[in-house]
């Protein structure tokens, strides 16, 4: 689906994986630090509201027991402006693309925008591609899945604050904007968006499948997912692998302290270069809590 459907998966904070073991079926894990100190990992889904941690006691007694919360980013509502304007291009995607594909475009986009495509024209396919695919996974997830309450990445953050404990954002919104919205050329963004208006059934069967294994925290059902996209999920490392890299000499000082709970995108956890395996790297212990 080409490499726009990779940013889509930040965007949503989807999931795929490289499991560890058949056994490790668990978003919650635990960390034990050389000094035995012990601290938390928590994969979020995008669209999972904050009642969620109320269903989950053993989720819940951890998160309120943690003294520092990490989050992949802080909302900062004074920096809206800059990141729409990064929403946006000199190009327009009528003059991109030949008739048939902009009047698919419009008939799929319209509707769903709720705007005429001649105020779409300039915005990113990317921006209009999450767009589409948020669209795909409301519909994909099941009512009972989507509980109340704030997007759970943001109430970590918010109730952080509003509890005073220590919050500790791994890279800022503009960082995570600039990484989506100039991650690829507007070319190549346009390629994926147009594949997945065309091949949509494919690309809610694929969501669908991946919600349903977050669902059941079922790691080798998500690496099997992820085996049938490795051709189209090509820069992954960048979105993936890399910032994992790079957030990790900001967590050790925290799991050297103890009593720290991470929370970030459940596709940053798994896979050879994922948080689980770094960690592990470095001497920590991990080990799954299923979560009932």
């Amino acid at each position: 689906m080409k490499k726009v459907l990779a940013h889509l998966i930040l965007a949503l904070s989807f999931l795929t994986a490289a499991a560890q073991s058949q056994n490790d079926k668990s978003l919650l894990w635990e960390i034990s630090s050389r000094e035995g100190k012990t601290s938390y990992l928590f994969g979020t889904y995008h669209l999972l509201g904050s009642d969620y941690i109320k269903q989950k006691p053993k989720l819940n007694a951890i998160y309120q027991n943690a003294q520092t919360i990490v989050v992949e980013t802080v909302m900062d509502s004074s920096l809206l402006p800059q990141l729409s304007m990064q929403s946006f291009m000199q190009k327009s995607i009528e003059e991109m693309t030949d008739s048939a594909d902009y009047v698919l475009l419009k008939n799929e986009l319209e509707p769903l925008v709720g705007a005429p495509m001649s105020l779409l024209n300039n915005m990113k396919p990317i921006a209009l591609a999450t767009v589409i695919s948020l669209k795909f996974a409301q519909e994909a997830t099941p009512d009972t899945f989507l509980f109340k309450g704030q997007p759970i990445d943001l109430f970590f953050a918010a109730d952080a604050k509003k509890r005073g404990k220590k919050l500790v954002a791994l890279e800022s919104m503009m960082e995570q904007a600039e990484l989506l919205m100039n991650g690829e050329s507007v070319e190549e963004q346009l390629e994926g968006l147009i594949y997945i208006v065309k091949e949509k059934e494919e690309t809610k069967v694929i969501t669908e499948r991946t919600i349903m294994a977050y669902m059941e925290q079922d790691v080798p059902a998500m690496l099997e997912i992820s085996q049938g996209q490795d051709e189209e999920m090509g820069d992954m490392a960048v979105l993936l692998d890399d910032r994992n890299k790079k957030w990790l000499p900001k967590l050790e000082p925290l799991l050297q302290e103890g009593q720290t709970f991470i929370a970030v995108g459940a596709l940053h956890l798994p896979g050879e270069s994922g948080l689980i395996q770094l960690l592990r790297n470095e001497g920590y212990i991990l080990k799954p809590l299923r979560l009932k």
